[in-house]
């Protein structure tokens, strides 16, 4: 079984694509362990979760949930999604280039649940 992500287990042996664009001005804290997300409806294989993603996580290593209105945080890098999961990993305190993010803009529910821990730079 592959692993996709970057989490913990990556077994990829594929090239890495590596963009130059800065999302993150700065890491200051991850949580401890990933999360898993498996395939779904939803997150088909090969889909992209972007960096920057919201992100909760029911325990240590546990299972994703993805853009929900109250996320623990944002996930560190572009992601993959593999044949059966992929794993992620979750950025707790931060400072993030919010105008660079790939994915739907962010809520004001969202930034809120988030405003101790990242701090969303605008750039325009």
């Amino acid at each position: 079984m592959a692993n996709y992500g970057h989490s913990f287990g990556n077994t990829s042996a594929g090239p890495v694509e590596v963009e130059r664009i800065v999302l993150w001005e700065s890491v200051h804290e991850r949580y401890p362990v990933g999360a898993v997300l498996k395939v779904s409806t939803t997150y088909p294989a090969g889909t992209l979760i972007p960096a920057g993603t919201p992100i909760s996580v029911d325990k240590l290593g546990g299972t994703a949930t993805l853009n929900g209105s109250a996320p623990m945080g944002l996930t560190l890098d572009d992601v993959t999604m593999g044949a059966d999961f992929c794993t992620l990993t979750i950025v707790t305190k931060g400072r993030i280039m919010e105008d660079r993010y790939k994915g739907t803009a962010y809520t004001t529910a969202q930034k809120n649940a988030l405003k101790d821990s990242i701090t969303f730079i605008k750039e325009v």
